[in-house]
């Protein structure tokens, strides 16, 4: 399917260790709009999954951190490498 994707639309996915992909609640509320991927891989390191998409110019990418001491998982997305939104999951 993603072979034949048009040339506007780039999708990519990678994934790092566990160990090194928990945020705590505290630290995720930490994260507000002056965060852009490079301070986010600063401040809390590798995501669990990454990914990245364009669509007609627009670049979306997505960080997945689980959550420390709880089920669940974070996702902070940036549009063109700024914040847009941050979620929880499986509260």
């Amino acid at each position: 399917m993603r072979d034949r994707l048009p040339a506007t639309l780039r999708y990519e996915r990678s994934s790092a260790t566990p160990s090194s992909s928990q945020l705590s609640p505290s630290e995720f509320d930490q994260i507000d709009s002056y965060f852009t991927p490079d301070r986010l891989g600063s401040f809390a390191g590798e995501p669990a999954t990454k990914t990245d998409a364009s669509v007609e110019g627009v670049d979306l990418e997505c960080w997945y951190y689980g959550v420390a001491g709880a089920r669940g998982a974070y996702q902070i997305c940036f549009e063109n490498g700024k914040l847009s939104t941050k979620a929880r999951f499986g509260q």
